[in-house]
């Protein structure tokens, strides 16, 4: 069963340096990446205890994140205060 669209949080207008952030601090915290892409368009897969976070980072568009919204405050957790407000994750 796939969960709707309304029930997931899709953050956008990322930075290239916060898109790479989220996804070199979630790995280094346990969650497992799988990413690919090339110059100007990337994604990157990330999840870790039935979390998945979906990313795409695309040079013209910016990044974009999208997680289930009961998942958020557990992610937030595994991400610095800093990261957090450039994402307005709060």
């Amino acid at each position: 069963m796939k969960e709707g669209m309304s029930d997931r949080i899709c953050l956008s207008g990322i930075s290239e340096e916060s898109w790479r952030a989220v996804i070199e601090t979630l790995g280094a915290a346990g969650w497992s990446v799988r990413k690919g892409g090339g110059l100007d368009f990337s994604w990157a897969v990330l999840e870790r205890g039935g979390i998945r976070i979906d990313m795409e980072y695309d040079a013209w568009q910016e990044g974009e994140m999208a997680f289930a919204q009961t998942d958020g405050s557990t992610i937030a957790n595994d991400l610095p205060a800093q990261l957090i407000l450039q994402l307005k994750l709060n």
